[in-house]
């Protein structure tokens, strides 16, 4: 049967490959997530052009979040406030608190205008992307929302599920060679862009239509623009500044209260209240700033900023400066920078107050306010996964990665590469990971090392093959037959092979061991070499070694190798007897072709050929035949070489000189009895019936151990056919005990061989009745399964009606008793 260690191999190699071109799974976060998954497709020869896909998917509260910011966003405001990215932005909110089809369109397409950016596109590692769009389109655009999203059309801001947006865009390449950041947080942040909102005061305090020059604040309660010589460092003298104090006096009255309000949009306040807090429903984070300069009579007087909530805005709570409440003074002429947090009323609405109040006792300049401003930012908090695909064909290639956390593949083709990347990461540590993009390097292009990788592989196989070539050659072509390769070498050049392949197509192939080596194009290149070289000349010497020995054991013996020549035995006499073949032991008459060994011994020239050595003597001696036969061409059904063989040889007993392999082989499924007092054609035939792994069996009156070690069949089973040794079938036994392992074989169904030798032995200790019984039924059992049956008889043992009658039960009479 064949070894499973190639089958084995090959699917330990594939599960490698298979597990390579993945990167790790992304783990599920109970508490939701954002997964952010782009393909790209780009092509060319320096600069690369093309698309690609990206796709948000988000999950548990982080889909809820969204969705609830898109549906309040979106069915709420028929207008976008003053303060959001589009304001002034006409939607197609109608309040029913579901989000319209119609409604997700305006959010897509705002989505769209953040990630174009006004032409400039989204930068993302080696690219720039434009001309986003929803990834199906539709004559009816809202068909294509609800196409190209989950989870948002027709739903509220309570209800569950996963949202998942799907957008296509135009890509090019922006760099030629340069160590790019592998992951990415704009596609990630663009999301919530949309949501980004400040309330940046004029810094000249100008009106704007509706708005005044204060904005957000209003103009009341004593609160006026003024112009002052006093200013901040880097604004031009004189400048505007807020102010609740006396133009005429410079200072401010006793016993006051000035207090302003904030309204987030003043044009569109008179039409709905909706626009008069600010909205902070979609912040992520929240605080205000201003620059003041300011002094007091006494502690008294002082300058809070007040916060109310929603419904009524009336319940005015002081905020903290972080020292107190009370907004610290400052030395004349001296600009500070005050900062508030409004962390605590995130996902409400509010409206902010300045109010300053005084005593009755003195009075000063009091405070001076300018650039005000509220910010109140939208972006992804906690886990994001990013999870890229980049294919990419041209002479292009990546290189050098620097990837400790997240998961890595590169896959090197001769049209290009193939990169994929993944990681998890929370946004408060984005993770330093990079790896170099190239549009042309000689050491790294996927196209040479392509040529590289074929290059060794071709030098490896063609090196060992014409070593072990030359080694063959060097035995005289009668035994070639019997020279084997070394596996175990050329084993070792098939894995070095295989390491070529893997590490062309998979540089990166270690990572699932967790052994981040990243095979660059000057280390593939140093392993094509060095398997090369010393693979090449490692076969070349072993095998000259081989021969060295060989040639070494032979000049120690000092015998002299004779040519065994077919000479004339004297004159033809009809019938004349010349002696007996030591060999075969049948009688050599005169009209035999025959040959004499330098110590008088004379053979068959067929038995001769079959030896290595004269069996008296023991002179190594080899076979030159009289070439005066006529000859005929055959090609080889293995290698397809010509031969030449004498007229009457059958192929199937020839062995090619190219590849030792019999120029025809036997047909399988039949059944063949054979004349033949040399073993070793069975065996042969064994051998050849059995390579691609089709099980077999060999039956045999000689020792079993015998046969393994003259015939080199170590893993073939072999049931030993004899009346008196120790484990072996009684040939009297044979129906139905010699049946069992023939029954194994059968069972398989893979067809397969039996090796009947020395069935002329078993014959003698036994009856040709009881082995004909027996091979009927075993013959109609490899009949049915295909399985191919080989007999082997000695010439002369049995009478000529015993071999006519045994000769019954099988397809094809082969008699090589001449050749063999």
């Amino acid at each position: 049967m064949g070894s499973a260690r190639p089958a084995a191999l090959a699917v330990i190699t594939f599960l490698l490959i298979f597990w390579s071109v993945f990167t790790p799974a992304i783990g599920q976060n109970p508490a939701g997530h954002m997964v952010v998954t782009t393909d790209y497709e780009l092509f060319g020869t320096s600069d690369l052009n093309g698309g690609g896909h990206v796709t948000w998917t988000l999950t548990g509260a982080k889909a809820a979040e969204l969705r609830a910011k898109i549906v309040d966003m979106f069915d709420t405001y028929g207008q976008i406030p003053r303060g959001f990215p589009f304001a002034g932005t006409a939607g197609a909110a109608n309040g029913d608190g579901t989000l319209q089809p119609l409604e997700g369109l305006r959010y897509t397409d705002q989505l769209e205008n953040v990630l174009e950016a006004s032409g400039r596109g989204t930068i993302v590692q080696y690219m720039q992307l434009l001309r986003f769009d929803l990834r199906e389109n539709a004559a009816d655009s809202s068909v294509g929302f609800e196409r190209s999203t989950s989870g948002l059309a027709n739903t509220n801001a309570s209800s569950p599920g996963d949202v998942e947006i799907r957008f296509l865009f135009e890509a090019n390449t922006t760099t030629r060679s340069a160590r790019v950041s592998l992951p990415t947080s704009a596609l990630a942040e663009s999301l919530y862009r949309v949501f980004n909102y400040e309330a940046v005061q004029s810094p000249t305090l100008t009106a704007s239509g509706a708005y005044p020059g204060s904005w957000p604040f209003l103009l009341e309660g004593g609160w006026h623009n003024f112009t002052t010589n006093s200013c901040p460092s880097g604004v031009p003298s004189p400048c505007a500044v807020l102010w609740a104090g006396n133009n005429a006096t410079g200072t401010y009255a006793n016993n006051a209260v000035a207090a302003t309000r904030t309204t987030a949009d003043n044009l569109l306040a008179g039409t709905s209240a909706i626009y008069v807090p600010f909205d902070l429903r979609y912040a992520t984070q929240a605080w205000a700033t201003f620059n003041y300069t300011g002094q007091v009579a006494d502690p008294q007087d002082r300058l809070r900023l007040e916060v109310a909530h929603a419904p009524a805005f009336t319940d005015w709570t002081n905020l903290s400066f972080g020292a107190g409440t009370t907004l610290p003074t400052t030395a004349p002429g001296v600009w500070a920078t005050a900062n508030v947090s409004l962390a605590t009323y995130l996902g409400g609405e509010v409206r902010l107050r300045l109010n300053f109040t005084s005593d009755a006792a003195g009075n000063a300049r009091g405070f001076f306010i300018r650039d005000f401003a509220l910010h109140a930012p939208s972006f992804p908090d906690g886990e994001v996964d990013q999870a890229d695909t980049h294919y990419l064909v041209g002479p292009l290639s990546f290189s050098a990665p620097v990837v400790r956390t997240g998961g890595l593949q590169v896959i090197r083709t001769p049209g290009g590469e193939i990169l994929l990347y993944g990681s998890s990461r929370n946004t408060s540590a984005f993770p330093s990971e990079t790896i170099r993009y190239a549009s042309f390097d000689a050491l790294e292009n996927p196209q040479i090392l392509f040529a590289v990788m074929l290059v060794g592989a071709y030098a490896i196989s063609r090196q060992q093959h014409d070593a072990f070539v030359r080694y063959r050659e060097s035995y005289p072509a009668t035994y070639r037959l019997a020279v084997h390769r070394a596996k175990w070498l050329h084993r070792l050049g098939a894995i070095s092979i295989g390491l070529l392949v893997l590490f062309y197509f998979v540089p990166t192939a270690t990572w699932i061991l967790g052994i981040r080596v990243f095979v660059s194009g000057f280390a593939y290149w140093v392993l094509a070499i060095a398997f090369a070289v010393l693979l090449g000349f490692g076969t070349r010497g072993y095998y000259s070694g081989q021969i060295a020995r060989a040639s070494a054991a032979a000049n120690e013996e000092t015998r002299v190798v004779v040519k065994k020549v077919a000479i004339p035995t004297g004159p033809v006499q009809t019938g004349g007897f010349l002696g007996t073949c030591p060999h075969c032991q049948r009688e050599i008459l005169a009209t035999d072709s025959a040959f004499r060994c330098t110590c008088g011994v004379l053979y068959h020239l067929s038995c001769a050929a079959s030896l290595t050595q004269c069996s008296n003597c023991r002179t190594p001696i080899s076979v030159e035949a009289d070439r005066t036969t006529p000859e005929v061409s055959m090609r080889c059904q293995s290698c397809g070489e010509l031969q030449t063989v004498p007229v009457g040889t059958d192929p199937r007993v020839a062995p090619c000189s190219n590849c030792s392999e019999f120029l025809r082989h036997l047909d399988e499924g039949k059944r063949y009895l054979v004349v033949a007092s040399n073993p070793a054609i069975g065996f042969a035939w064994l051998r050849d019936l059995t390579k691609i792994g089709r099980p077999a069996l060999c039956m045999t009156s000689a020792a079993v151990e015998r046969m393994r070690l003259e015939f080199g069949v170590k893993e073939i089973p072999i049931v030993q056919v004899a009346g008196h040794a120790a484990g072996a079938i009684d040939p009297k036994d044979l129906d139905p005990i010699g049946l069992r392992p023939i029954l194994q074989i059968t069972r398989e169904r893979k067809g397969g061989v039996i090796l009947y030798d020395g069935l002329d032995q078993i014959i003698a200790e036994s009856s040709l009745a009881d082995v004909i019984r027996f091979l009927r039924k075993a013959n109609d059992m490899a009949f049915v399964n295909g399985v191919t049956v080989i007999a082997r008889i000695a010439p002369g043992v049995l009478a000529d009606q015993e071999v006519a009658r045994l000769n019954a039960e099988f397809d094809e009479y082969l008699d090589l008793s001449a050749q063999l």
